[in-house]
């Protein structure tokens, strides 16, 4: 059975306005953009606009399309063209993708770049290989670090975004965010986290506020 992707993209579009999830032309624009049946494994292609997390390598998963929508939503992280991003847990590269579609969109100027670490090196080579298949590897560089850490090289960031849960904020994290940037980071563990989102005044204290409950896979590394 052939899959007509596209058209599984709108009625994905149309579930979720119809839920209330509030999308801005750029959210859609990018949506419709990154193909998610070439972030999946291939078993998993034909479900790949199911709007649930899909397993991938190294025990990990996609996350829901929904969340990932809101990551990249104007209350979540807001990118903007000419941010830099920095990604922990690149997972499938999915979300890199999207990311690149909002800060770099093909013929911008002074586009932004992603940065997208993962400690798995499975999953790390898989998103990579995922990344430069569909054209994205100018706008995103896929690592395999401990995300924990950041990425001192590229800081600081405009953005930082975390999928998986860890107990509390890594301290370099923080350290590594702008001021005025936005952490969005899922706090907490096993079955239930709350993801939060992270500013930083000049002064260099944090705000903190709850987005709502989420289920995340745990964060690992140093500072997890």
């Amino acid at each position: 059975m052939s899959y007509d992707f596209e058209r599984e993209k709108l009625r994905v579009l149309s579930r979720l306005r119809y839920h209330g999830v509030t999308l801005t032309e750029r959210m859609k624009d990018a949506f419709l953009k990154v193909p998610r049946e070439e972030f999946v494994l291939p078993k998993y292609r034909d479900q790949a606009y199911v709007d649930t997390p899909l397993p991938i390598l190294g025990g990990q998963t996609i996350s829901a399309i929904h969340m990932v929508l809101i990551y990249i939503s104007p209350v979540a992280c807001n990118p903007k063209i000419g941010d830099t991003v920095l990604e922990v847990g690149a997972g499938s590269g999915y979300q890199a993708a999207l990311f690149a579609e909002m800060v770099a969109p093909e013929g911008c100027k002074d586009p932004g770049h992603v940065y997208s670490l993962e400690i798995i090196p499975e999953l790390a080579e898989f998103a990579k290989k995922n990344i430069e298949r569909t054209g994205y590897a100018d706008r995103v560089t896929i690592l395999c670090k401990d995300g924990s850490k950041g990425y001192p090289e590229a800081a600081p960031f405009d953005i930082i975004s975390v999928a998986a849960a860890g107990r509390k904020i890594p301290k370099p994290l923080i350290e590594q965010l702008k001021v005025n940037g936005r952490l969005v980071i899922p706090v907490g563990r096993y079955f239930y986290q709350e993801l939060m989102l992270i500013t930083k005044n000049k002064e260099g204290d944090i705000v903190k506020k709850n987005l709502g409950g989420v289920a995340f896979v745990p964060l690992t590394g140093e500072y997890a």
